[in-house]
């Protein structure tokens, strides 16, 4: 469901597209393993997993932008323990390192800003 509530809302975006990849995936012994967050996965979500929600979207000649939240799932539902900044400027890199402005510069030609 979350994996298809993501991507719906991406394609709804116009974005359908640029989608490479799963919404998300477990992580614990190892940074990249089930429960799968992806459409057909049979995995099915449990108390006290630990996930990640990375959508993702990847523009040819362009570049790409991914936000990664980690998520608690717990009896009730679930509580993020990511806390970082929502707003746009927060999301916009910008610093002195070559790597960090390019990653600026193309998260801002994404935007339109």
């Amino acid at each position: 469901e979350i994996d298809t509530a993501a991507n719906g809302f991406l394609r709804q975006e116009g974005l359908g597209d640029f989608l490479l990849h799963r919404t998300g995936h477990g992580f614990g012994l190892s940074n990249h393993e089930g429960p799968w967050v992806a459409e057909g996965s049979p995995d099915v979500l449990a108390e006290n997993m630990l996930i990640s929600i990375e959508p993702g979207i990847y523009i040819p000649g362009l570049g790409g932008f991914r936000h990664s939240d980690t998520v608690l799932v717990t009896r009730d539902g679930y509580e993020c323990l990511t806390h970082f900044p929502t707003g746009l400027d927060s999301m916009t890199l910008t610093g002195t390192k070559t790597f960090t402005r390019l990653k600026g510069a193309l998260v801002r030609k994404a935007v339109g800003i």
